[in-house]
């Protein structure tokens, strides 16, 4: 039954990426040098285009479970807030491409979160400039319009903890509406995938330096939904050559979870690594 029931997941994640992938890719034209009569010469390729399976990639968003949850469980569990987790500002200089850009800006999203839930509003006001450089070099600026007065807002209300949490909430609310009708689905979808591993990875770390792991290995037990919907965006995503190895590194994690309806220290021991891998891969 467990290999039956992993078989019947991936194969409808399967399923799902190769029938976006049918209207997934446009054609354009890359030169190819010059022919023997000097003229300049083509070739036509196909270039993974998001824009078209951008009403698969809300729908699976719209069905992920909130990464606030995370950070709230993790708070009522008694576990403590960790600084060290969390991105630092200075990585933000080292996202150069887009895709790594829209990672980032999801992985900041829960440290935002995270930051808010525990009160931090220090950490949470230093996020916001961070955020507010990836939209720009994102060039969501005018989708994003009012994400500015948000993040100011937060800025203005760090020392109020009831303020604080509410306008993060605000401004991931907006962030959703304004994506969801956007006309950058590609960058959508990784900023949640982003903001969802972060999550899973401060959860397996914060498990794994617990003394008493019960009540986090119980939460941790519950995330097999987010997992499965962070993997089918990647598979939506997966075109995209730069995203199919994020595609393939996650795997194992979907593997572990479809197989364990119970989440102990040993599989708790190969998901941190794995999420402490992915993540890597994204900063560095």
């Amino acid at each position: 039954m467990k290999n039956l029931f992993t078989t019947q997941v991936l194969a409808f994640g399967l399923a799902l990426a190769l029938l976006a992938g049918c209207n997934s890719s446009t054609k354009t034209k890359e030169k190819k040098g010059t022919t023997s009569g000097g003229q300049e010469a083509y070739v036509e390729v196909e270039v993974f285009d998001a824009v078209k399976i951008k009403d698969q990639i809300v729908e699976t968003i719209n069905k992920m479970p909130s990464e606030k949850e995370i950070a709230t469980l993790l708070n009522e569990a008694g576990a403590s807030y960790i600084f060290d987790l969390t991105v630092t500002p200075d990585q933000a200089e080292k996202l150069m491409t887009k895709s790594e850009q829209s990672f980032g800006l999801g992985l900041y999203s829960f440290d935002l979160l995270y930051a808010s839930v525990y009160n931090r509003g220090d950490v949470a006001a230093e996020i916001t400039g961070v955020s507010e450089q990836l939209i720009d070099q994102l060039g969501l600026r005018d989708e994003l319009i009012s994400s500015k007065n948000h993040m100011e807002r937060i800025r203005e209300n760090a020392g109020n903890k009831d303020s604080l949490d509410y306008l993060v909430s605000e401004n991931l609310n907006h962030f959703h509406q304004q994506m969801s009708a956007g006309n950058q689905p590609g960058v959508y979808a990784l900023s949640v995938i982003g903001s969802n591993v972060e999550a899973l990875y401060v959860l397996s770390q914060t498990t794994l330096l617990a003394n008493n792991k019960a009540k986090l290995l119980e939460i941790m037990s519950t995330q097999t939904e987010r997992v499965n919907l962070v993997f089918t965006l990647l598979e939506l995503m997966s075109e995209d050559e730069s995203i199919q190895p994020y595609y393939e590194q996650f795997k194992p994690v979907v593997t572990i979870f479809e197989e364990n309806t119970e989440i102990t220290e040993t599989e708790l021991t190969e998901i941190g690594s794995l999420m402490e891998d992915f993540r890597k891969n994204i900063l560095n």
